[in-house]
């Protein structure tokens, strides 16, 4: 179980601030506002023993290419286990992950060996930083979440395959975790075959919403996954996620249309806190189709967390350093209505009383 604190946890911000999870506009997360539709689940996928389905793999070989995959419940357990396997399986040099990011992939290398930083705030220096430690050969393994959770930093396909081939030659692994790219497809790793020392991560939670189905993709070299699916075991993905996904990955006018309704909605999405948060003294750090950051004094992004907390809106924190927080706000449903006013004109009060 992880002691980590994650976005999307309303029974936590419930029991600290005496609201109902119901009451809440949950903005802490970078989930999809509009889910999938759930198909009709039919009772075979709750009765019988969920062995994989084989429509889930041509589900899967469809959307994200043919290549050899490892379906689970969730990204979290192969992030957990992906450390060890990769030491044994390749370099036991230093992890080199980036400072700023999902805090999970940090934790699981950090009880794995050690680890390095660069840059998860600036690609431009993050590129400069890893290509350093290259040419002295200071990386074992490489840990990129691309785009980057909370940044949104994004490194191109070509620079991301140019490492992977110069780790080869001390027998590392380029780890990519790309539960984000889904809104850009065309960036992702997978649209060619992948090396034998490359390991890309989706999740069908962000894009799709429906990080409740607890659904991942891994997809990496035979003797990964055949390490990664011994120590999962068998019946990984239960029957109506499996279900829920086959229609998911094989819904094309879904998948474009929700691509233009979130590239339209972005700057929407944005503009409704960038000028309150520049007047407070923020900055917009970075920004993606599910969410954007915000840059700030740490007591300034406490007492606005806290704030907004307190009218009910759950926005997510992030430590950066002594000078340094982040704010994250993810899309508003405008959909969405609490005591009779929308989730819009609720956020909309709140800060407006924060910038008074």
């Amino acid at each position: 179980m992880s002691l980590l604190f994650h976005g999307g946890d309303l029974q936590s911000a419930s029991a600290i601030y005496g609201r109902d999870p119901s009451e809440w506009i949950d903005l802490s997360t970078g989930i999809n506002q509009y889910s999938y539709p759930i198909p009709a689940i039919e009772q075979r996928a709750w009765h019988q023993l969920p062995y994989l389905d084989p429509k889930l793999s041509a589900a899967a070989a469809s959307y994200y290419g043919d290549h050899g995959c490892l379906a689970s419940s969730g990204s979290q357990s192969i992030i957990q286990l992906l450390p060890s396997i990769l030491r044994k399986l390749g370099s036991a040099g230093p992890a080199w992950l980036p400072d700023v990011g999902y805090q999970e992939h940090a934790h699981a290398w950090s009880k794995c060996g050690n680890t390095n930083t660069y840059s998860g705030l600036d690609s431009a220096l993050a590129t400069q930083q890893i290509n350093t430690a290259l040419e002295d050969k200071r990386i074992g393994h490489l840990l990129i979440i691309n785009p980057n959770n909370p940044t949104g930093e994004r490194f191109t396909p070509q620079k991301l395959r140019s490492w992977a081939q110069k780790l080869q030659a001390s027998n590392g692994f380029l780890v990519v975790d790309e539960a984000f790219i889904d809104t850009t497809p065309n960036a992702s790793l997978l649209t060619e075959p992948l090396a034998k020392n490359v390991v890309v991560l989706r999740s069908v939670g962000k894009f799709f919403g429906l990080a409740g189905i607890r659904l991942g993709f891994t997809f990496a070299a035979h003797s990964v996954l055949a390490h990664l699916a011994k120590e999962i075991g068998p019946w990984a993905v239960n029957g109506p996620a499996q279900t829920v996904a086959i229609a998911a990955l094989n819904d094309t006018l879904w998948q474009s249309n929700m691509r233009t309704t979130l590239a339209n909605e972005s700057l929407q999405q944005r503009n409704i806190w960038q000028a309150a948060m520049t007047a407070l003294g923020a900055y917009q750090a970075g920004s993606h189709e599910l969410f954007r950051s915000f840059s700030m004094a740490p007591k300034l992004a406490q007492k606005l967390h806290q704030s907004a907390a307190k009218h009910g809106i759950l926005i997510r924190l992030v430590a950066i350093n002594s000078n340094t927080s982040l704010l994250r706000f993810g899309n508003i449903d405008p959909s969405q209505n609490i005591n009779n006013a929308s989730a819009l004109d609720y956020c909309h009060t709140w800060i407006q009383q924060e910038s008074e």
